[in-house]
């Protein structure tokens, strides 16, 4: 299975981002300034979006589905380290430093995503800077709670050893 491009209008784009918690911050304008930087994808049930340790720079809005993502231990053991719903996203860390990814991101049903790859956020950031710098500093707060969600479960771990 694989990841199935969706050739939409830019107003399409545009309506759907606008259904995301991402759009809350931003003016329709920029709303539609953003999505001309995006790629709406479809995965079905079981698609691996990517895998673990590739290298890919993009980070994908859900939309509509449930994409799981997933850390192997060695051996066989498979664990579910976040289910990502519709209006979240995933694989900001690549976007943002250019790194391997850190995990594996599988469909868990049939999903439907918005991607921005590092080299149209740098397009972004060449014609639009102020709202390249809004949008990434989004993204650097929510990893920001996301560190210190993953810090202080870190914490309760290590309390019950």
């Amino acid at each position: 299975m694989v990841l199935k491009k969706i050739y939409c209008s830019e107003e399409e784009l545009a309506n759907s981002l606008e259904l995301t918690k991402w759009a809350v911050d931003f003016s329709w304008d920029q709303i539609c300034t953003i999505s001309r930087h995006m790629e709406s994808y479809t995965a079905s049930k079981g698609t691996t979006i990517f895998d673990e340790g590739a290298e890919d720079n993009t980070m994908a809005i859900v939309i509509k589905g449930k994409i799981d993502i997933i850390k192997k231990e060695s051996g066989s053991k498979i664990n579910i380290i976040a289910s990502i719903l519709p209006s979240q996203s995933f694989g900001e860390m690549s976007l943002v430093d250019g790194e391997p990814r850190s995990a594996q991101a599988i469909a868990a049903m049939d999903t439907q995503m918005l991607f921005l790859s590092r080299d149209n956020l740098l397009n972004l950031l060449d014609t639009n800077p102020r709202l390249a710098f809004k949008l990434l500093w989004i993204i650097t707060q929510m990893l920001s709670q996301r560190l210190r969600r993953t810090s202080g479960n870190l914490v309760a771990q290590l309390n019950k050893l």
